[in-house]
């Protein structure tokens, strides 16, 4: 029997967003929260909450050589990201992800989320005492290489 969709709400069926790539890249680098999703080597996608940002307009996820992520990707590249910022709009990306092992990048990304790290701006570590924790030899990136790009901006939810 199938069931005859009823609209109970304008936001039941409500169309993505249309945000600018510029507003999106700003969502993705102001996020709290970024989940990483990548294929099992069975793959059944799985996904972790992870670092994330924005560097000259590319987008990067954190990973280490100790992950099962960084072994997958590896396998099969296909992943997708979702960067939330609550109360304002959250973006998915849909890609591929290439792992980034590059000194300079990856200093260029730390040194870029230490002053935004919730462990700084709440006093609990100092920006050079964060780098030391979070930057060592065994971390690598994920560049998200976009193949298509969805948002959901909840300041418009009222507006429609």
């Amino acid at each position: 029997m199938t069931e005859k969709l009823v609209e109970h709400s304008s936001w039941d069926n409500r169309p993505r967003d249309e945000m600018s790539h510029e507003a999106m890249l700003e969502v993705i680098d102001g996020a709290t929260t970024c989940v990483f999703i990548r294929l099992r080597g069975d793959g059944h996608p799985i996904g972790a909450v992870v670092g994330g940002g924005v560097i000259d307009g590319e987008i990067y996820t954190l990973t280490n050589l100790f992950r099962a992520a960084y072994r997958n990707v590896q396998h099969d590249d296909r992943c997708s990201a979702v960067f939330d910022q609550p109360q304002v709009a959250s973006v998915t990306v849909i890609g591929r992800a290439e792992i980034v092992d590059d000194p300079a990048v990856l200093e260029r990304f730390f040194r870029s989320r230490a002053p935004k790290s919730w462990l700084v701006t709440s006093g609990k570590l100092t920006e050079e005492e964060f780098l030391e924790l979070a930057w060592t030899p065994n971390r690598r990136l994920f560049h998200i290489i976009p193949e298509k790009f969805f948002s959901s901006d909840q300041r418009t939810l009222l507006n429609k």
